[in-house]
């Protein structure tokens, strides 16, 4: 029985520093793997924060970038606005043109034209000539129409040179309708006097040859 307690005891002891290294590498195993664990999770903790660091500069400049993108579209608003109103407002090279002063002064003319009734004519030329001067004035009417709208503000949208090119079509019409005007008028105020003159000459010869 001794003997065996010995040998049991003897094993014990053998064992001790084998448990005693095991227990120790075990330990420190442990807290090497708790240390790393440790690191680790101050290197995530740092992480966030870094990029919850970013995140928040990441939304200052896109609030800051939407916040300039707005004054910019409205400043870009703003200065359409205005350029859209601007067209509206004929300028002075416009409404001061040579041009306009023409288109009135010719549209008096030809008024004046057709003011007086030609005589002489017969009733065929009479209604020929009515027909003429209506669609003649209604042209002229149509010209000034177009006219007012391009002086009047507010109207259309146009640019000064948009609007001169368009002042002197209706100056090249009107012109048209002036040396029409004139060229008809004239024409009939000569048919009317030969008329005239063949008359009176008849006139004379009948009075003569009549003469006792």
């Amino acid at each position: 029985m001794v003997s065996i307690k010995k040998t049991i005891i003897l094993l014990l002891l053998a064992a001790t520093p084998i448990l005693g290294k095991a227990q120790s590498f075990s330990f420190g195993d442990l807290f090497g793997q708790a240390n790393k664990q440790k690191q680790y999770y101050l290197q995530q903790i740092l992480a966030y924060k870094a990029f919850e660091s970013e995140l928040k500069q990441g939304y200052n400049v896109m609030k800051n970038g939407l916040s300039g993108i707005r004054d910019i579209n409205t400043a870009e608003l703003n200065a359409h606005n205005a350029y859209y109103t601007s067209l509206k407002q004929p300028g002075s090279s416009v409404k001061n043109s040579n041009q306009v002063a023409d288109i009135l002064n010719w549209q008096t003319e030809i008024n004046e034209c057709f003011a007086p009734s030609f005589t002489g004519l017969t009733a065929d030329e009479q209604t020929y000539v009515g027909t003429v001067k209506t669609y003649l004035l209604q042209d002229c009417n149509t010209d000034l129409t177009e006219l007012q709208s391009l002086l009047q503000s507010g109207t259309w949208q146009m640019t000064d040179d948009e609007r001169l090119k368009r002042l002197a079509k209706i100056h090249a019409d009107m012109l048209d309708k002036y040396e029409f005007s004139r060229s008809f008028s004239s024409a009939i105020r000569l048919l009317t006097a030969q008329r005239q003159q063949d008359l009176n000459e008849t006139q004379t010869l009948k009075s003569i040859y009549e003469t006792p």
